[in-house]
């Protein structure tokens, strides 16, 4: 981590902006559009969307709302939380993902979390902290 939150990065390919992150997969069409976005990426652009993706919610869950607010972050970070179980089963494919934990999402995305928390102990630039998650991860999927 940089500071309180995680640092933006201005790249032209990343397609989740972490510090104005928007619902875009709520909809099976947005999971669709979602997916069809990652498949185009490089992989070093992937490697810093999925960093992009855990640095919006980690700045979501850490920046104090208002009760009016709470809602609508919430939909906000479920919406990061399933981006990057997208960004997993693109990566290591749904079957390798589900199996991990007999078809638990909770389990996976607890997963995910403990796996981005370990990374972002020693911060590294976005690229390098979504490829260490992606290296972490393997070693259960």
């Amino acid at each position: 981590m940089f500071g309180l939150f995680k640092k933006k990065v201005e790249v032209g390919t990343v397609i989740t902006d972490s510090f104005a992150p928007k619902q875009e997969v709520h909809t099976q069409q947005g999971v669709m559009k979602y997916s069809k976005n990652i498949s185009k990426l490089s992989y070093k652009d992937l490697c810093i969307e999925f960093s992009n993706v855990m640095a919006a919610k980690h700045n979501l869950m850490m920046i104090p709302r208002g009760l009016d607010d709470a809602t609508g972050n919430q939909r906000i970070i479920t919406d990061l939380v399933d981006k990057a179980l997208i960004i997993c089963i693109f990566k290591f494919g749904q079957e390798r993902v589900l199996s991990f934990a007999n078809n638990d999402l909770r389990r996976v995305n607890k997963l995910i979390d403990q796996c981005d928390q370990e990374v972002a102990a020693n911060p590294v630039p976005p690229n390098e902290h979504g490829l260490r998650l992606f290296n972490k991860l393997e070693q259960y999927f």
